[in-house]
């Protein structure tokens, strides 16, 4: 047992109701009881002499309000040895209730300030750094203009923060939520889909079918179940909203993220399943188009999380606000951005009429020749 979540623990604060608002009155509080904080932050600090430091009381107080607690709990919470505590199984069920009920009052606390004087303070989040570096950092100037008293830091990456810990206010996530104490807002949904650059169709043509990718130059995202030398890929993709396969592919390039691909794939160095989110301004200046007409990869959403509560920080409420209004994600954006296959087909079908009577010619010139 060691530090914790650092919890304030302001003791008067949450016994207005008492007639004597002090750690000294016995007599239990209509909300919380005052024994409970200071065994929370006993807990939290690891001993009753930090505790104690900690809360400006006598060590003596702080020892005799927990001992009233387990007597009035009828329980042992702690093990008391002459190094160290140790939560009892009792006192680790009471504690994991009671450290989220202090944060909850803290987070009540620092929520009415806040409604006094706005959204304030230092907002921490995260978010992958493709759609961080694409959607988000251009709104951040924006945003603070809006807010000037909230103060932003952007945490680009693909590792999961630990929100419970407080690691991050806020963590901008694409797929499902990993955590039941985590609470979602969606902001928008994006689907992956093959692209490639014009140059790329030019020099080794174009896939018609999925079956045909373990052929072609594939850029590739790696996933943290891609271990060893050799892992194996796949492309999931299903045939207008059908079920999704796997196809195995061979990638010459991978990256934990796409926005370290996007070059490659301009370049027509391969093809590279994205999201269409991520792909729409290379698509929009004519750099890339979508390939494999009706064949899409799943349908996920892109979320606002946040641990939960019953209250929410004004300034992750101001924010999650901000984004939702100002992002527009549209997983079926991008399919008017692909020319149908039957159009590639027909495409596909006359070049090879063309080759086959280009051969013909040949053949009967080298006829008439001979003759």
């Amino acid at each position: 047992m060691g530090a914790g979540n650092n919890i304030p623990f302001p003791v008067q604060s949450f016994c207005h109701d008492c007639p004597i608002p002090d750690v000294q009155d016995p007599r239990p509080c209509p909300t919380i009881s005052t024994r409970t904080l200071i065994f929370v932050k006993v807990v939290e600090q690891g001993s009753f002499i930090a505790a104690a430091k900690s809360l400006g009381l006598p060590k003596t107080t702080v020892s005799r309000k927990v001992q009233e607690l387990e007597t009035r709990l009828g329980a042992r919470l702690l093990h008391r040895t002459t190094r160290r505590l140790g939560l009892t199984e009792a006192g680790s069920i009471y504690h994991e209730h009671c450290q989220r009920i202090a944060r909850e009052l803290e987070e009540a606390e620092s929520a009415v300030s806040q409604l006094q004087s706005g959204p304030r303070g230092w907002l921490r989040f995260t978010v992958p750094y493709s759609i961080g570096i694409t959607w988000i950092a251009p709104l951040l100037g924006q945003f603070h203009a809006q807010y000037p008293e909230i103060r932003l830091d952007m945490h680009m990456g693909n590792e999961k923060l630990d929100l419970i810990a407080g690691e991050a206010d806020l963590a901008l996530r694409v797929g499902a939520l990993p955590d039941s104490n985590l609470v979602a807002r969606k902001l928008g949904s994006l689907r992956t889909q093959v692209f490639a650059s014009p140059a790329y169709i030019e020099r080794y043509g174009e896939p018609l079918h999925p079956e045909e990718l373990q052929f072609h130059r594939i850029l590739a995202m790696r996933k943290p179940y891609h271990t060893g030398n050799s892992p194996r890929f796949t492309w999931q993709l299903g045939e207008n909203g059908g079920e999704l396969r796997d196809f195995p592919v061979t990638p010459l390039m991978t990256a934990n993220d796409m926005s370290a691909l996007n070059g490659a794939l301009v370049c027509g160095e391969g093809l590279l399943l994205t999201g269409d989110v991520m792909a729409k301004p290379f698509v929009e200046s004519g750099m890339v188009r979508r390939v494999l007409a009706g064949w899409t990869g799943p349908e996920v959403d892109f979320n606002a999380v946040f641990a939960g509560g019953r209250l929410v920080s004004p300034k992750v409420r101001a924010f999650v606000d901000f984004l939702v209004e100002k992002l527009n994600f549209d997983a079926n954006y991008m399919l008017a951005q692909c020319p149908g296959a039957k159009l590639a087909q027909q495409q596909k079908a006359q070049e090879d009429a063309a080759l086959e009577s280009s051969g013909k010619r040949i053949l009967e010139k080298v006829a008439a020749s001979a003759a």
